[in-house]
């Protein structure tokens, strides 16, 4: 590797190593003021792409962080928010499917299953809470999508916080196991994905 190759990827390096640790200061700031003005009467998890074969370490991240946050009395209900986007398979359903599985009572548990795009499952999931009758509400995810949603919440004066693990934290969940689920009851048939449906997404 000559001398310019090695200085690139020296430089590379640490501006991601700076840009993560700045990522995981900023979500640990915020988790902590946030956290401090709980609990909340529901927090929404934005849905991801559901795969039989290999799940997401972030969909497993997601959950696991729901798990903990309902166990702990941070959130007393949750509402998993997601339609089929990516794969066939609705993914509030199926999050919800796989947090009964955890040991969350299913009677804390909700479905969104229209959101489309992460801005929609907070939208359409604060919706829904509102429907329920929660006012406390809080939005729960992992420490990069914290980032862009609580962008688009500051610019369209959404009332919510954002609760994420660190960065620092997320082998602990990515490492761990969820249950299998009978994930056939969340197919949907004659799927189309996102795609072919939005080709200018």
């Amino acid at each position: 590797m000559n001398r310019f190759a090695l200085a690139l990827l020296t430089l590379t390096s640490v501006i991601v190593f700076s840009s993560c640790s700045l990522v995981n200061l900023h979500v640990t700031k915020s988790f902590e003021k946030n956290v401090a003005n709980g609990p909340y009467d529901v927090v929404i998890v934005p849905g991801l792409p559901f795969d039989t074969l290999r799940v997401n370490p972030l969909f497993k991240a997601r959950m696991l962080w729901a798990k903990h946050l309902y166990e702990t009395g941070v959130a007393r209900n949750i509402i998993f928010s997601g339609s089929a986007v990516h794969s066939p398979y609705v993914e509030g359903q199926i999050m919800k499917m796989i947090a009964d599985s955890l040991g969350i009572p299913t009677e804390h548990t909700f479905v969104e299953a229209e959101a489309l795009h992460s801005t929609e499952n907070v939208e359409y999931g604060y919706a829904l809470a509102q429907r329920l009758g929660f006012s406390k509400v809080a939005v729960a995810t992992d420490p990069f999508q914290n980032l862009f949603l609580k962008n688009f919440a500051g610019r369209h004066n959404v009332p919510l916080p954002f609760l994420s693990f660190s960065i620092d934290s997320m082998p602990e969940y990515t490492k761990q196991s969820i249950p299998r689920v009978n994930h056939e009851d969340a197919y949907v048939m004659n799927f189309i994905p996102l795609k072919d449906r939005e080709p200018d997404f």
